[in-house]
């Protein structure tokens, strides 16, 4: 082996250690950086091939970003249920304020005054104050679930503007992805470093999976992706596809465009796009559904029973009017009815002024001392309230289980891919230490060459 040989080992040396210097400076610089993962340079020695020759040095081959696809994996799918979760969790906490249960503006209350102006009356059939007391404690009843089914639909419209904004911002995604699929392979293609743009993909990659619950396959070890939603392709390594959505009459449909004017159902999604789905299709809707139940059997069976009275004035007819469909936007108290409260028919009989048996027997069903066999208004209502409370308890529930159990793969995820800044400066420390020693080999090599030219052969002289 030569001896300007240790040259070479040394600037090899010498190489190296600035380069893994480099790496760990990047990692520093990149401590606080969403998404960045740590890097670390990957050493191999030269092999020498002359015989009785130990090596040659060695040499960077390669910079190799820290990741473990499996927790990824799990992470993201974890964190689409989360998503999921809290999204569901909102609109309860919400429905649950529009219920304002207990409250002295609650359905029950009004219930309760309502009752109480029909046993009023019942006393006093021919009291003009407290046929108006009936009209009035009607009117806020029927405004009062108006509010609500009026609230229960500003939340729909708001769901469905969430749902086309979170499609758009998933299309937009998956576009950006296929951009950073193909400047991957590019840099790989050239032997050029690739992490930092893995970084800004994986980045996209936990936004998408967090908003439709995709999975995500790694093509030709990390070059390309493949990005699914329940077997759809939405990235497809060089090619996107978009979503639609659509507002039918049976739900909220998901679509997934094969081709302009083609398009395909996706039968489930999940992550936050899928808690909208599920908020407006099945937790918003259900609600609305037993509210409006409730407020058509109140108006049907009070209708049913007041239109077998007589009034004071005019002839008997109904209290309530609507149009026969929409109980929560057309029902109100009978024009007549306001114009004169003379109208409502509290008597059994025609012609008695002092009879308030209808008026009594209203007051009775309200409270349900009718003798029926059916549940009370207020029963109905306490119904809805505890099965709202139970389903936002469930909903609680598994939120709070997803949150500990994403923490906990987060904590997983940063032990291997995140930066730490002491472990970092105690490798900058070793690398320096490293080059450090490279200088003083280069520096006795040239010392022994010096002794060789300048002091060996002189005998003679």
């Amino acid at each position: 082996m030569s001896t300007f040989s240790i040259f070479e080992i040394g600037r090899s040396a010498l190489m190296t250690a600035k380069r893994t210097m480099d790496v760990t400076s990047h990692n520093v610089a990149n401590a606080s950086t969403i998404g960045y993962s740590r890097q670390e340079a990957v050493l191999e020695p030269i092999i020498q091939r002359q015989a009785a020759v130990s090596g040659a040095g060695v040499r960077v081959i390669d910079v190799r970003r820290l990741r473990d696809q499996f927790v990824d994996s799990v992470l993201r799918a974890e964190s689409a249920k989360k998503a999921a979760f809290q999204v569901q969790k909102d609109v309860m906490e919400y429905l649950q304020v529009v219920a304002s249960e207990p409250s002295d503006a609650s359905i029950r209350t009004s219930l309760d005054l309502f009752w109480s102006a029909w046993h009023d009356l019942s006393v006093d059939a021919s009291s003009a104050s407290a046929r108006a007391q009936v009209m009035e404690r009607g009117r806020s009843l029927v405004d009062l679930f108006k509010h609500i089914g009026g609230q229960i639909d500003a939340m729909s419209v708001d769901l469905e503007a969430s749902i086309e904004a979170c499609v758009r911002r998933v299309n937009l995604l998956s576009e950006r992805i296929v951009s950073l699929n193909l400047e991957i392979s590019r840099a790989l293609a050239r032997r050029e470093p690739a992490s930092d743009l893995m970084d800004q993909r994986d980045i996209l990659l936990d936004e998408l999976a967090e908003l439709t619950g995709a999975t995500v396959t790694h093509i030709a070890e990390g070059e390309s992706v493949r990005v699914t939603v329940n077997g759809f392709p939405l990235v497809d390594k060089d090619h996107s596809y978009k979503l639609e959505v659509a507002f039918t009459l049976g739900g909220t449909e998901v679509r997934w465009v094969s081709a302009p004017g083609e398009y395909t159902v996706i039968p489930s999604v999940g992550g936050k796009l899928g808690g909208y789905k599920e908020a407006r299709d099945v937790l918003v809707r259900d609600f609305k559904t037993e509210v409006e139940n409730l407020f058509r059997t109140i108006v049907d069976e009070i209708n049913a029973i007041h239109r077998n009275g007589f009034p004071l004035t005019g002839t008997p007819g109904d209290f309530f009017v609507t149009d026969g469909a929409d109980y929560l936007h057309s029902a109100q108290v009978a024009p007549w009815i306001v114009a004169d409260p003379g109208t409502i028919c509290a008597a059994g009989v025609p012609g008695d002024p002092l009879d308030g048996s209808i008026a009594l027997a209203i007051a009775d069903r309200i409270e349900g001392d009718d003798g029926a066999s059916s549940p009370t208004y207020n029963d109905m209502w306490s119904a809805i309230i505890g099965r709202l409370g139970a389903v936002g308890q469930k909903v609680d529930s598994g939120f709070g289980v997803q949150e500990i159990l994403v923490k906990e793969l987060q904590n997983r995820k940063d032990s291997i891919s995140g930066v730490s800044i002491d472990e970092e400066v105690a490798t900058l420390v070793r690398q320096q230490h490293a080059f450090n020693a490279a200088s003083r080999v280069i520096t006795i090599a040239d010392e022994m060459i010096d002794t060789i030219i300048s002091r060996m052969g002189i005998a003679g002289r």
